[in-house]
């Protein structure tokens, strides 16, 4: 592993019970995949109740620098490897990513031809076409997603932020991150040469998915109780036209496209949409 005693890049991957996948992510990440890479190091921040990621990296990543989150969810856990980077850049990769040859190598270019810009966002892509409604990429091809998946930022303005707000236990860290770097009116900038691919992972309640039934109205509501004049997050017209298309070209596309794949999942998400638009109705009924 290409690391340093003043490293300038800090790459931190937050890990819950996914050895295998962790394995796959740090060996793209290693030294002979990203040649020519500036000085970087490898920060796994580890929430898992087992031991699997901890042994794996002690015994073939012994490079890597290895800590134990807060366990209170993604950003907590994103904040405990933040907090251990010695970089001037920090960039944020999930550990069922893998990156591709040139990512390091993408970024520091972005960094030195943008000498102005604080945040950076990296492609992230699939690793085959979808097969069903019932699975997910956050796919990020044109920029302003800021996923975390894939995401550089100063260390300093990371500082200065507060890093990400440990109230989102599940979703929505990363877009409150966004908005609040955002309304600094700070330069942000998409390197598509610094790519991801983040496989499918299923939207059902299952397997590797550990997040809870109703999370995304929970972590919305909150979102919007602490940025009320966010208008992409709380309009109800937009909403609205979620749930128009969700039961129209969504829907046949589910049905011709997938064959019908992973329908109960489009009508949960059409639930929940219709839920958002209710409490946001209820919540400006009752400001009035």
């Amino acid at each position: 592993m290409n690391t340093f005693l003043n490293p300038i890049l800090s790459v931190v991957i937050p890990t819950f019970e996914r050895p295998d996948d962790l394995k796959k992510c740090l060996e793209s990440l290693s030294y002979q995949n990203q040649i020519g890479a500036p000085s970087f190091e490898i920060i796994v921040s580890d929430d898992s109740e087992s031991c699997d990621s901890i042994i794996l990296v002690e015994k073939e990543f012994p490079k890597v620098v290895l800590g134990k989150g807060k366990k209170n969810g993604p950003a907590g856990n994103r904040n405990a490897g933040a907090r251990r980077a010695k970089g001037v850049w920090i960039i944020f990769i999930d550990d069922d990513c893998i990156a591709d040859k040139n990512f390091l190598n993408a970024y520091s270019k972005a960094i030195k031809d943008n000498p102005k810009a604080i945040l950076f966002e990296g492609k992230i892509y699939p690793d085959r076409p979808r097969k069903t409604w019932a699975e997910c990429c956050p796919e990020n091809s044109h920029g302003d997603m800021f996923w975390t998946s894939n995401l550089c930022v100063k260390k300093e303005v990371f500082n200065k932020v507060g890093g990400f707000d440990e109230r989102f236990k599940v979703a929505y860290e990363d877009i409150d991150f966004a908005y609040r770097v955002n309304s600094l009116g700070l330069q942000s900038e998409f390197v598509k040469e610094a790519s991801v691919c983040h496989p499918w992972r299923t939207l059902k309640h299952e397997g590797n998915n550990w997040k809870p039934k109703g999370f995304e109205v929970s972590e919305l509501l909150k979102f919007i109780d602490k940025h009320p004049k966010s208008y992409e997050h709380s309009s109800i017209q937009k909403y609205c036209r979620h749930l128009l298309r969700m039961l129209t070209s969504d829907l046949k596309r589910c049905l011709i496209e997938f064959k019908g794949a992973g329908i109960m999942v489009l009508i949960s998400q059409s639930l929940t949409t219709f839920t958002v638009i209710m409490a946001l109705t209820y919540n400006k009924f009752k400001s009035n």
